[in-house]
């Protein structure tokens, strides 16, 4: 067997001598084996532990300086027009007549990665906050991109409600009201670039790989269209997103505990989450040092007076001195 390999591999050479250009064939690869040719378009090597110059970069220079502006107060833009998943043309505060408080998602629908794992995040929240979607809140997202239309948007409706109902079973929630208070919009690059922005989400578009660069976060509004916080990230623990809908609805929508966890904690936004306010907790400890204090002053009065015992005589009557 080995006589027969180096037979055969022998008149493989012998024939590749004879074969046309088969010299130049050769030399040709040896030059490109030791002297490699820059293709237009390619980056230049980096060497290990060496940084890309952003300059030359045309990924980074894409996201360069966006980011999500601190637009907390501020009101959108009631008036722009946008277009629902059935293709209605509407004004955006149409869909704010529910009163209810809403989640905003901005995203794209060909967007290829950061937009799936956003609304990913979100799904698992929404399904495990405890908070009925359609009932107590709605949730509103949003297509930064004027080429998705209304057929775009109901494909991405099919997909992510069923995706919210596999959610949903795991977790125990009711989702029921999912296609009704779910909605994915569509519109004109002038109106979807002002919605954006009264919200300060930074997005912009990318002709080197033909893709939007933006950030990631979701933005809670107030049922009169006021955002009233902003939670950045792909992913959102559960009870952060519960409490910054009961707190957009001035505790309209939730329990009563949700309240008392609101009025000792407040949203950090450098943990996405809510911690304990120093201010709030000492004002909380002073209301309940005084309500103590009543509660022990009307169990005094409840008592009423004391009742002083009779003094006991040192002389009881009958009783003569001995002489």
């Amino acid at each position: 067997m080995a006589m027969l390999i180096s037979n055969q591999n022998s008149k493989t050479i012998d024939s590749a001598r004879f074969l046309p250009g088969s010299c130049s064939l050769r030399w040709v690869l040896c030059l490109l084996l030791f002297f490699p040719i820059s293709l237009p378009g390619q980056m230049p090597p980096v060497a290990p532990g060496e940084y890309v110059n952003p300059e030359l970069d045309p990924v980074l220079r894409s996201i360069d300086g966006l980011t999500i502006h601190d637009r907390l107060g501020h009101r959108l833009p009631f008036e722009r027009a946008v277009r629902l998943e059935s293709g209605e043309r509407v004004a955006l505060g149409k869909l704010f007549e529910t009163n209810r408080p809403v989640i905003l998602n901005p995203v794209y629908f060909s967007c290829p990665m950061l937009c799936n794992l956003v609304v990913e995040g979100l799904i698992d929240s929404v399904a495990a906050c405890g908070l009925k979607i359609g009932e107590d809140f709605d949730v509103i997202t949003i297509s930064i991109d004027p080429r998705d239309s209304a057929a775009d948007a109901r494909n991405r409706e099919n997909l992510l409600v069923e995706a919210l109902q596999e959610a949903a079973i795991l977790s125990g929630s009711d989702v029921s009201g999912a296609r009704e208070g779910w909605s994915f919009l569509t519109g004109k690059q002038s109106d979807l670039k002002a919605i954006a922005d009264s919200v300060g989400f930074d997005y912009r578009w990318n002709d080197y790989n033909k893709e939007y660069a933006h950030g990631s976060g979701i933005f809670i509004l107030s049922p009169d269209g006021i955002l009233t916080q902003t939670i950045k990230g792909i992913s959102y623990e559960p009870q952060t997103l519960r409490l910054a809908l009961v707190e957009a609805s001035d505790g309209k929508i939730g329990s009563w505990l949700d309240g008392i966890v609101l009025t000792c904690f407040v949203y950090d936004p450098s943990k996405a989450q809510y911690g304990p306010a120093a201010l709030k907790m000492m004002r909380l400890g002073g209301i309940l040092a005084m309500v103590g204090l009543a509660g022990f002053l009307y169990l005094l009065w409840r008592r009423g007076p004391r009742v002083v015992d009779p003094v006991i005589s040192a002389k009881p009557p009958g009783e003569q001195l001995p002489s």
